[in-house]
């Protein structure tokens, strides 16, 4: 009878799937059986411990964990195991801001003080608004060794003690300045229009309403289900992750949750079930400076186009994980992944999952091997592809019925690439035009862009616009090229038809189905990679840019210990695309651990003759070793620093840096000599007057 029983339900509910949901099953377990097996792989080449991974798309939801949420008792990672959020929860106190507003309970050009009263006044007003887009000029971490790692549990009103005293970075509204102190005070904001806690409020009225039973703030101390331990790569090696109490960053990024919440989140969001539609646009849209420049972060998400898709996505990392959501409303799509790992690389799984589903590429970018002068026309031509169809993606139409605001745009473009801008050396005012064009709200590009979208929509229909994704900017524009009955003012110059129309020849035959869902890790076998794209690449004019994949790959093989291997990648990085600051740099840095100096040392001369303002530079030399140094590497971090001194011996932040880790590790006159190296380099750089205390409590006169 139990049989039967039992038999008769299981009939009874296949009988209820509707058809479609049936049909997606069928058709998603096909696709999503090799994708596991990908996972595995990919798992195992970068040494993940655990993840979870989840999709909505069109209604039907999937999820599931991969390797183990506790790696010394076993416990397997599954669709329901809780993650730290880290910096997701962002969007999630920007919803309960936005609700309390349509609440009648916060205006959002009110100052900071209105709610938190004993937040101290700064020099300008902050307001809510801006915190909301981190245009407030609140600070970020100042000093991360201590702020980064409190062990004690903090209330709301410790956690703004943190950082209350310190000075605006900027003048607010002026400058884009991500920051969780700044969210932080958003949750205090919370609490004092609502009279609620912060977990509080949002449990009543953000998660609950939205069934995110699973999702609630992290505690060191309470029993919480599913948990997951975290895990860190120090020296190459798996270990447990350092013990640091998130109570601090409570609505910064104080949470923790499932995938299967977060799916819930972004679709409640997109329906508008916690915020009504004038909110949602807030989120929507990215804001802007005083000055009308895009931050490309609207109020909790960022609002950047994604291969000229229109997406609003957040990441998150901090100490036991990394997560990543992904939201693209207009295609009722959410990708949501979380990794019991700080420092994880998310885009591997994520971007072969979108691929699986969707059937288009992630990321199509172009690299141009001959005639480099005009790399400046695909720089431009990649932003009006971005801008403009992640637009047209949203709205569905062009961002001016305006004809004559449109035609200024064309002429513009132009009038800035041309031949002869082309030929004047350096470039450097030409790209500098290209970044302020394209970052500008409404600028030329978003109405360059969507009329060429919906144009070529107009004449090729809706899937030829989505297969754009595949060809990327030089299809985009080939085909708009070829378009008939377009007016003299919405064309292109001579020069750029006929450069776009030599590089599509060459994009054609290098942009081919296997080359946009190559998938490039740390497991690759980089002599048969080499070996193929040498073939496929080396005497085209034109050809997909892997850079990115390869450097992310490089510094996952640096942080496990493989520099053989990161030495493989980086040459072959170089060897395909010599004229890019990044391969060049990481070539450099690599070659350096390797004990190759003066090679290494070529190589970030190099990189910083292309983009004097990229890695290779003092600040990004600085920031690349304060990063290799988190990751246990203390010894690859002073070899890094060292090469930066000697390629910029006037920086007295880079010895400032080398005094830092000279201390930790107990070398009292290394530490010394680089403090008195920095004060002698200037007197008056960041991290001066400390520097000066420093020196004084080892007993050295500054």
């Amino acid at each position: 009878m139990r049989f039967f029983s039992i038999f008769f339900i299981i009939l009874l509910f296949l009988q209820t799937i509707p058809p479609q949901a049936a049909a997606q099953t069928q058709q998603y377990q096909a696709q999503l059986a090799a994708f596991e097996e990908f996972v595995k792989t990919q798992m195992a080449a970068d040494n993940v411990p655990g993840l979870s991974i989840a999709f909505e798309k069109d209604g039907y939801v999937w999820a599931k964990g991969f390797g183990y949420a506790d790696i010394e008792n076993k416990t397997p990672a599954k669709a329901e195991s809780m993650y730290r959020l880290a910096s997701i929860t962002k969007p999630m106190t920007a919803a309960a801001i936005l609700q309390l507003v349509e609440k009648g309970k916060i205006d959002l050009d009110a100052e900071v003080q209105t709610y938190v009263p004993y937040f101290p006044k700064k020099k300008f007003p902050v307001t809510v608004r801006q915190l909301l887009g981190h245009l407030g000029g609140i600070s970020h971490y100042k000093d991360y060794d201590k702020e980064g790692h409190f062990k004690d549990n903090k209330n709301t009103r410790e956690a703004i003690a943190v950082f209350e005293n310190f000075d605006l970075v900027a003048d607010p509204g002026t400058r884009f300045n991500y920051s969780s102190y700044g969210y932080n005070l958003l949750g205090a904001v919370i609490e004092g229009a609502s009279g609620k806690s912060y977990g509080d409020y949002m449990r009543e009225n953000v998660w609950g309403p939205l069934g995110m039973n699973d999702t609630r703030m992290d505690s060191t101390t309470e029993i919480i289900p599913n948990r997951v331990r975290g895990y860190e790569i120090a020296d190459g090696k798996l270990r447990n992750s350092e013990f640091v109490d998130i109570s601090s960053r409570f609505a910064a990024g104080g949470t923790r949750s499932t995938v299967l919440d977060l799916l819930k989140f972004a679709k409640g969001i997109n329906e508008s079930k916690v915020v009504g539609p004038a909110s949602l646009a807030l989120m929507k849209n990215s804001m802007t400076t005083k000055a009308g420049e895009l931050t490309n972060y609207s109020a909790g998400w960022v609002t950047f186009p994604v291969n000229g898709r229109y997406a609003l996505t957040h990441s998150g990392g901090q100490q036991e994980t990394s997560t990543y959501l992904f939201n693209a409303p207009s295609r009722k799509l959410v990708l949501a992944i979380a990794i019991n790992q700080d420092g994880a690389n998310t885009f591997p799984y994520l971007s072969r999952l979108f691929e699986v589903l969707t059937g288009e590429a992630w990321n199509v970018n172009a690299y141009i091997a001959n005639d480099r002068t005009k790399v400046p026309l695909i720089v431009g031509m990649q932003g009006v592809y971005e801008e403009g169809r992640a637009h047209f993606e949203k709205t569905g139409k062009a961002y001016s019925d305006n004809p004559q605001e449109t035609a200024e745009a064309f002429t513009l473009f132009n009038q800035t690439l041309n031949d002869a801008a082309f030929v004047v050396p350096g470039q450097q005012d030409l790209f500098r035009k290209i970044g302020r064009a394209r970052s500008i709200g409404g600028g030329p590009m978003v109405r360059i862009g969507s009329y060429m979208a919906q144009k070529l929509q107009e004449k090729h229909g809706d899937v030829r616009v989505t297969a754009y994704s595949n060809t990327g900017a030089v299809g985009f524009f080939s085909d708009y090229i070829a378009l008939d009955n377009i007016p003299a003012e919405f064309r292109f110059n001579d020069g750029v038809t006929k450069t776009v129309t030599a590089w599509n020849q060459s994009w054609s035959r290098t942009n081919t189905d296997t080359a946009r869902h190559l998938t490039i890790g740390t497991g690759t076998n980089f002599d048969d990679l080499g070996a193929q794209l040498r073939k496929d690449l080396g005497k085209e004019s034109v050809y997909p840019n892997f850079s990115g994949d390869m450097v992310a790959v490089i510094r996952q093989l640096a942080r496990q210990g493989q520099l053989e291997k990161a030495l493989k990648v980086s040459t072959l990085a170089v060897e395909l695309y010599p004229g890019l600051d990044q391969p060049n740099a990481y070539a450099g840095v690599i070659n350096i651990l390797s004990g190759n100096k003066e090679k290494g040392m070529q190589f970030l001369k190099s990189a910083a003759a292309i983009n004097g303002n990229g890695l290779a530079s003092a600040g990004g030399l600085n920031g690349l070793a304060y990063e290799i140094a988190g990751a246990g590497m203390t010894d690859a971090a002073l070899a890094v620093l060292q090469a930066a001194v000697e390629l910029y011996p006037q920086e007295a932040n880079l010895y400032d840096r080398m005094s830092e880790f000279n201390r930790k590790n107990g070398w009292k006159e290394k530490a010394i000599e680089f403090y008195k190296k920095a004060l002698a380099a200037s007197d008056k750089y960041p991290n001066a007057e400390k520097a000066k205390e420093v020196l004084k409590q080892l007993g050295a006169t500054p």
